[in-house]
């Protein structure tokens, strides 16, 4: 193993789950450069394939509320929370009413607009890694 294969093992993989493009990329975009590995979903259902395929790989799940499909943000939240109880979860919504009150039991909720500092920190957190960058 090369020490950059090496390197890539022990960065920590980010699901993002999004269906803007716009802001599944700038929310990827923003990961990757700050050292984490991301894999891109645009629906719930998908997240849950890639789950399936490589779940042990990821450490942390970020998405979005409202995704497009049969599945949205909470499902999926909780599917995770039983399926592969050691992924985080982290959920975006720009509607403050979209938390419900037993999120907090599986998930962590973030308000849209999001700023890149706050997901910093709290993937950092959930990954148990620091990128060490400025987010401390």
């Amino acid at each position: 193993m090369t020490e950059s294969s090496a390197a890539a093992k022990t960065q920590p993989v980010i699901l993002v789950v999004e269906d803007e493009p716009e802001e599944r990329f700038l929310a990827a975009t923003l990961l990757e450069e700050t050292g984490f590995r991301v894999i891109e979903a645009e629906t719930a259902e998908k997240a849950l394939a890639i789950l399936r395929e490589r779940g042990d790989e990821v450490n942390v799940v970020f998405s979005d509320v409202r995704t497009p499909g049969q599945i949205g943000g909470f499902e999926l939240a909780r599917i995770i929370g039983v399926t592969w109880p050691r992924v985080h979860v982290l959920l975006t919504s720009g509607d403050a009413g979209d938390q419900p009150s037993d999120l907090r039991m599986s998930a962590t909720f973030i308000p849209k607009p999001w700023r890149a500092l706050d997901i910093l920190t709290l993937v950092e957190q959930a990954a148990g890694y620091h990128t060490g960058g400025d987010a401390h």
